[in-house]
């Protein structure tokens, strides 16, 4: 009977602890309005209340309304932490796989502000946008649901959900729609990156509707707003950029011309032609972060204005230049 009985017993620890292992929760702290907190382990919530523990492998439920709290700080995740340093290095595919997987760990507590299924869905997002999957963007982006969106408290996350209504438009081409869009936001006060988004987007509603030069101006915006964590906007508006220049009637006009008796340096043409060869020493330099530029964007750097000429000595000292070079006088030995 002994034999039967620590048997169970034993069965029973082992099933216990398997079901600890496999259970859901997340460790947070519930910081209170006399500056006192808690640490507890949540298990699910819902908008009113969530259940938790008081410790880690506690089996006394205990629930609590999310009101109660000053404020809920849910720990950041192990796997959350691996994929935003993947974000951070630019290996967005890998950090989109990995957020993609937090998302659906961590999605009983979506409701909770700041919760890390919400916010692994935003950075998700996010990679798709950075990676220009617009399809894939806006599969995921029907799975985000008002729960996710209510839960993020930072501003320009917020923003950034907004700003998904004008790459929608990019996505299905529509180019007229975008154009307003663009415009109303440019008046609007946002951070560097969020404005090289609208101006890129600016840039390719204006080139759809063959408006070839506004449509430069739109993306050098790109180039210019936030050129240090926008990269792969910034190259590919110096590239689109850079082909609508050779598009245009009057650079290629500039350039039969350029070099012989007819060339007129003041031209419209030569000066968009000027502009589109700086840009093209610019992309080489820096905005292609070492990507090399097509065999025609190249073909425009012959075409850089030249090097200030070195300025001329002054005539003073031009003199003593030249009274340098002189023999000195030779004396004839006679005494006067």
């Amino acid at each position: 009977m002994k034999t039967i009985f620590l048997t169970t017993l034993v069965a029973a620890v082992c099933a216990s602890s398997a079901a600890l292992a496999q259970r859901f929760q997340q460790e947070a702290l519930l910081i209170f309005e006399d500056e006192k907190f808690e640490k507890v382990w949540i298990a699910d919530a819902n908008k009113a209340k969530f259940l938790y523990y008081t410790t880690i492998n506690g089996v006394d439920q205990s629930t609590m309304l999310v009101s109660k709290p000053r404020s809920i700080w849910l720990m950041e995740p192990a796997e959350y932490t691996e994929a935003m340093e993947l974000y951070q290095a630019r290996k967005y595919e890998e950090a989109r796989s990995k957020f993609a997987a937090v998302r659906e760990s961590y999605i009983k507590l979506r409701t909770l502000p700041d919760n890390h299924s919400a916010l692994a869905a935003f950075y998700e997002m996010e990679c798709l946008r950075k990676l220009g999957k617009l399809d894939e963007l806006a599969k995921v982006q029907e799975l985000f649901v008002p729960d996710d969106r209510n839960s993020l408290t930072r501003e320009n996350q917020l923003a950034q959900l907004d700003l998904y209504t004008l790459w929608d438009a990019a996505r299905t081409k529509d180019w007229a729609r975008l154009e307003l869009l663009c415009i109303e936001k440019l008046d609007t006060k946002m951070p560097g990156y969020q404005r090289a988004q609208v101006g890129y987007c600016l840039g390719l509603a204006l080139e759809g509707q063959q408006k070839v030069i506004p449509a430069i101006n739109a993306y050098n915006i790109a180039m210019t707003a936030d050129t240090g964590t926008s990269e792969i906007l910034t190259q590919k508006a110096a590239e689109n950029a850079l082909r609508l220049y050779g598009t245009d009637p009057a650079v290629q006009q500039a350039i039969r011309l350029y070099g012989t008796p007819d060339e007129e340096p003041n031209s419209l043409g030569s000066q968009r032609l000027g502009e589109a060869a700086s840009l093209a020493a610019l992309f080489e330099m820096t905005l292609g972060g070492g990507k090399p530029l097509s065999a025609e964007a190249k073909a425009l750097l012959k075409y850089l204005p030249d090097a200030p000429a070195k300025p001329k000595a002054a005539p003073a000292e031009d003199a003593k230049k030249e009274d340098a070079k002189k023999p000195a006088p030779k004396k004839d030995g006679k005494k006067k």
